[in-house]
């Protein structure tokens, strides 16, 4: 799970709301402040809010309900202590936040979905991030929220706060700085669909996203392990995911498709390089997904989402002592790796201990993960429905029942495809993207030479499936169809869905009606099969459907063979 310092707001206010003419509410963020006493306290939670701070100083400000909100954050910082070697005194916020996470200036501002139009809450969450880790050498926690009242009040706090080594870390504080909420009208949702036809090439009907390997030699060189992750490694070998990996369909793996038809499918990679065993070349294993939502969306990141897996878990991934089958592999899946390029450990597991199979959205604290009633070599629809902006957590659901609560994070979508370009503005030359495939390269960084870069900064655009840099933990999975939409759909859109399926998800694949036997190709053996149907006057030959079986189901069917599929 990215580990991202960001400031927020939240509300805090009673009375009626009101608003101003230009429909927004600016906070006056000066002297907040994170310092603490040696093993000590730190400071209380820090809070401007829109109606005793302000900007400019004077009258209260409020917002109104909308079906949407937009924020900004700005600002400058004096640092103390450790805290300036690492963020000289008199930087802007945003320097602070890439000294602190190389791409974390992008959440300074963000997109947040208002699904209810209202304020019905004391407080409705438009963005909540919450940081634990280290830079620099200095260990630091704290959770910063950006919230709205039920009066629309907006605040910008910061709490939660714990720097162990208390003032021999300095501090940092805002001398200036705002935090700005307006309404905003949602972009209509993006969704595609994979229904993986022998490649990943969309479904019809899909918006633009985009899967690729993330070890595609287009991209390389890929970046260095986990010791070393941000610079390239020529060594780590290319192609790996593509040859550890293939399309077939269900009758060819010799299993029953999903709803008992046969299925084409995609045979995932386990996420580690099985010729060279090496840590490091476990970088590039695993699909790299680029959202490519903007420029309809404005936000370089999203995190209302929903993803739905049509998958099924063979016995030799689901044991680790297979064919006895006695004893469960902890991590057969690992599902999502939310990093830009697979650089730490994956973020949402399938986990299976003697207690069963469970599901969670944390790498790392396994307590937060929830029961899930699947179990080997069956098909089933896992759907996880993330709402971080509005709730800070997702839903998940099992053939379209609802099974509990975990966490929840955003994913990046920083690239606009109409403009290429890096974190740091500098422009994606041309002839890369072109190199590319127009696909934001997970491990292309810029010069670091354009006006107000901090060095080398990422495209930061893509995230990733089936991918685990720390451990590897992920085995070859069977995946039917795959359902990507930048809004969190309901519970009653995901029951409506239903359970797994040979046809698709949501944008469900009429298929290739002269493909007879099913076999993903059309060829003589397509003939065979209706000839022998047509003289058996099996129902599968009335191919023009009109009840009978005569001459024309045969022209109908010659037809629609010669044009293919």
């Amino acid at each position: 799970m990215k580990s991202l310092l960001c400031v927020g707001l939240s509300c805090l206010c009673t009375g009626l709301v009101r608003a101003q003419a230009d429909q927004d509410v600016v906070v006056d963020a000066t002297g907040v402040e994170l310092r603490c006493e040696l093993f000590g306290p730190c400071f209380p939670d820090q809070y401007r809010d829109s109606f005793a701070n302000p900007l400019p100083p004077g009258v209260p400000q409020f917002i109104l309900p909308a079906d949407g909100y937009h924020y900004t954050l700005e600002g400058i910082v004096a640092t103390e202590g450790l805290i300036s070697l690492a963020i000289p005194s008199g930087s802007t916020l945003a320097e602070a936040m890439e000294a602190i996470v190389p791409g974390g200036s992008r959440v300074l501002e963000g997109y947040s979905r208002n699904f209810s139009g209202a304020l019905p809450d004391p407080v409705n969450q438009v963005f909540l991030q919450q940081y634990a880790g280290s830079f620099g050498g200095i260990e630091m926690a704290l959770t910063l929220a950006v919230t709205i009242s039920d009066t629309g009040v907006g605040q910008f706090r910061v709490y939660d706060i714990d720097i162990p080594l208390g003032l021999l870390a300095g501090s940092m504080e805002l001398t200036s700085g705002s935090a700005t909420i307006e309404t905003w009208v949602p972009s209509t949702p993006q969704g595609t669909e994979w229904h993986f036809n022998g490649s990943f090439e969309p479904a019809p009907g899909s918006a633009g996203a985009m899967i690729r390997y993330l070890d595609d030699p287009a991209f390389a060189p890929i970046l260095g392990g986990i010791d070393n992750p941000d610079s390239p490694d020529p060594t780590t070998p290319t192609g790996v995911t593509e040859a550890q990996s293939s399309f077939t369909t269900t009758d060819a793996l010799g299993i029953v498709g999903p709803g008992g038809e046969n299925a084409t499918v995609y045979v995932t990679s386990p996420a580690r390089n099985l010729t060279t065993g090496l840590a490091k070349d476990r970088r590039g294993i695993g699909l790299s997904v680029a959202p490519m939502l903007r420029p309809s969306y404005p936000g370089e990141f999203f995190g209302q989402w929903t993803i739905i897996w049509d998958m099924y878990i063979p016995a030799s991934s689901w044991y680790a002592d297979y064919p006895n089958n006695t004893v469960p592999r902890e991590f057969p899946v690992a599902l999502i790796e939310d990093s830009s390029n697979n650089n730490s450990t994956a973020d949402m597991f399938i986990r299976v201990t003697g207690a069963g199979a469970t599901i969670g959205y944390n790498g790392e604290d396994f307590s937060q993960y929830i029961p899930i009633a699947i179990g080997p070599d069956q098909w089933f629809r896992l759907a996880v429905a993330c709402d971080f902006f509005g709730s800070s957590a997702s839903d998940v659901y099992l053939n379209g029942v609802h099974v509990g609560q975990m966490e929840a994070d955003w994913l990046y979508c920083a690239v606009d495809p109409t403009a290429p370009a890096y974190g740091d503005g500098e422009p994606v030359d041309p002839n890369d993207w072109a190199s590319w495939g127009a696909f934001p390269n997970p491990w292309a960084l810029s010069s670091g030479t354009a006006p107000g870069s901090v060095g080398p900064t990422s495209l930061a655009s893509t995230f990733s499936l089936f991918a685990d840099l720390a451990g590897g933990r992920s085995e070859p999975v069977y995946l039917a169809n795959l359902y990507l939409v930048d809004t969190v759909l309901s519970g009653d859109e995901i029951a409506s869905l239903g359970g797994p399926a040979a046809d698709g998800i949501v944008l469900t694949d009429p298929g290739c009606p002269p493909d007879m036997n099913g076999d993903g190709m059309l060829d003589f053996f397509d003939v065979l099969t209706f000839l022998n149907a047509f003289s058996a006057q099996e129902a599968a030959a009335d191919f023009n459907n009109d009840g009978l079986i005569d001459f024309f189901d045969v022209l109908a069917y010659l037809g629609a063979f010669s044009a293919g599929c």
